[in-house]
């Protein structure tokens, strides 16, 4: 992972080149076309400048982040990342260069990301602070005492989060950099040596970031390693539960991937595509399972199309009613869950091949809706860009209550972010979709491409 950096700062400084190159460029431009100051005969007027009390944009930009999301309001039994674990780390930020540089990186992507006259997250000014980021993380990993500390795991969880950022907003291939570099800091560690509750938690964390990427990528996930071997008293929730069913849905996912690319190229099977359907059936039970363990409160609540304002219909709304949350982050913690159990039914009903599997499809469909009726709780009528803290668009509500002005920001912050990934694993598995529910999420990650400002949103969504 540390030789890995070097190619990594190696391209940063090659792009903050060619960005100086073409700023040196513009500025003798615009001093050739300038007029001739020697020509006028006025002679110039004294200027007034009006200082404003000095505030660094690094600031405002800890600040944003910090409120909008590591302090947003949240269920405490969702955690299982490491964005909620930032203020047990504030108190270290000066004993860590490490860990400050990264955390402005990410305060300053999100904070540019969000402001309406620039909402760019490539700007020079981030891309200058990943490079300082990179070259502080190079040598904390070459101390032996902080590439133990859980400082320097907290800064690469951070740099991962920024790489994810980056790849989704400026449509760019997924970099995984340092979600490999998560899994090699805890594996050095050793999980068993992480006993505080912080390092618990933060180990929580990693292997949530090692999933979602073997999910993603259909890689196995090698669960007899060490950093799957729990430390004394292990916090757990309905979360890390479905952590825990993920994991094996990857290695499921895994192998059916690679018996595919065996069958086409003529090769034997690693497994049987029976072996597989039995290990996918027995996922599929664990998931429909995972409900009954969930808190009484969490289960969605559905409102009827009739009491829906008119804004969020024409803005967007699949079927007769939407679904009410708790929260934003007990919204997506049902739609992770919705999004891996789709892939194991979708790979069932590949592999079925008897009376059961029109069952299977019927299941696909309703967890398809199920994600499509979360999107109003969301997205309530946003169909432009605006500010984070815009409260000029309505989100559904029960009877007798309103809309807290908590969820007005947590829906803008975590809206893009939890939606995505649900959106674009339908278009998988349109073989088994109704034509409505293809129809309506086509409109739908068309319309988180204009509210997030995603970069070749259109050409994406094609590729997709």
């Amino acid at each position: 992972y540390a030789e890995g950096l070097d190619l990594v700062l190696r391209d940063q400084n090659q792009v903050a080149k060619a960005g100086a190159e073409r700023r040196q460029k513009a500025r003798g431009k615009n001093r050739t076309q300038s007029p001739d100051s020697s020509s006028g005969t006025a002679s110039p007027q004294p200027l007034t400048v009006y200082t404003p009390l000095a505030e660094s944009q690094d600031s405002y930009a800890h600040t944003f982040f910090v409120s909008a999301y590591v302090l947003a309001p949240r269920d405490s039994r969702t955690d299982h990342g490491f964005i909620e674990l930032l203020p047990f780390f504030f108190d270290k930020l000066k004993s860590s260069l490490v860990l400050s540089l990264s955390l402005s990186v990410v305060a300053h992507c999100y904070f540019r990301a969000w402001q309406p006259a620039i909402r760019n997250i490539d700007h020079l000014i981030v891309q200058k602070k990943y490079a300082k980021a990179l070259k502080a993380l190079q040598l904390a990993l070459q101390d032996p005492r902080h590439c133990a500390s859980d400082e320097t795991l907290m800064a690469v969880c951070l740099l991962s989060f920024y790489e994810y950022t980056v790849s989704a907003i400026l449509s760019r291939p997924r970099a995984e950099q340092h979600v490999d570099g998560i899994s090699a800091l805890v594996k050095r560690r050793g999980s068993k040596t992480m006993n505080s509750e912080l390092s618990k938690r933060l180990l929580i964390a990693a292997r949530h970031s090692i999933v979602s990427k073997s999910i993603a990528n259909s890689m196995p996930v090698d669960g007899t390693l060490e950093i799957w071997d729990d430390p004394e008293q292990m916090p757990n929730n309905p979360a890390t539960l479905l952590d825990g069913i993920c994991l094996e849905a990857a290695n499921v996912l895994a192998a059916a991937a690679n018996n595919k690319s065996a069958c086409e190229m003529h090769a034997l099977y690693d497994e049987t595509v029976s072996a597989i359907l039995f290990r996918a059936e027995a996922v599929e039970a664990k998931f429909a399972a995972w409900p009954t363990h969930v808190p009484i409160e969490w289960w969605p609540i559905p409102l009827p199309r009739e009491l829906i304002p008119r804004e969020i219909l024409v803005a967007g709304f699949h079927g007769d009613y939407c679904d009410m949350y708790p929260d934003t982050s007990v919204c997506a913690t049902w739609n992770n869950f919705r999004t891996v159990r789709l892939r194991i039914l979708c790979l069932i009903a590949d592999y079925d091949s008897t009376e059961s599997k029109f069952k299977t499809v019927l299941r696909i469909r309703a967890i398809a809706d199920d994600i499509l009726v979360s999107l109003p709780f969301m997205l309530g009528s946003k169909s432009e860009a605006a500010g984070m803290y815009d409260t000029d668009f309505v989100y559904p509500s029960c009877p007798g209550q309103s809309v807290s002005m908590s969820h007005y920001q947590t829906a803008a912050a975590f809206g893009g972010l939890t939606l995505y990934v649900p959106l674009t694993a339908i278009f998988a598995f349109t073989r088994y979709l109704r034509g409505d529910q293809i129809q309506f999420a086509t409109q739908q990650l068309r319309r988180l491409g204009v509210l997030y400002d995603v970069r070749n949103s259109h050409e994406r969504f094609h590729r997709t």
